[in-house]
């Protein structure tokens, strides 16, 4: 038995049993039926209205620690090659280029 065989008895399988799946779910949904209209639908005991929190603006912090991180985000490519020339970021591989 070669791949294209093996993959189309792989296919037929998957293919004979959703069909299978299908059938059955549909059976099922026919012989059960839904008291109201709407079998989905969420409800909440309490009510609850939305609130926008305020804006706070972030004061910086004046620091004295010369090796505290200023930021995770991220930079450009060349900005990364320069801080790891300049050993201010800490890499574990080699980067290919």
């Amino acid at each position: 038995m070669n791949w294209t065989y093996f993959l189309f008895w792989l296919a037929g399988g998957y293919g004979i049993y959703y069909f299978v799946v299908v059938l059955s779910d549909l059976a099922r949904s026919k012989r059960q039926g839904v008291a109201s209209g709407h079998p989905h639908e969420l409800t909440f005991s309490e009510q609850v209205t939305p609130v926008q929190p305020a804006t706070q603006e972030i004061q910086p912090t004046k620091s004295t620690n010369k090796n505290e991180v200023l930021g995770s985000g991220g930079v450009p490519i060349t900005d990364l090659f320069r801080l790891a020339k300049q050993e201010a970021i800490i890499y574990t591989r080699g980067v290919s280029f």
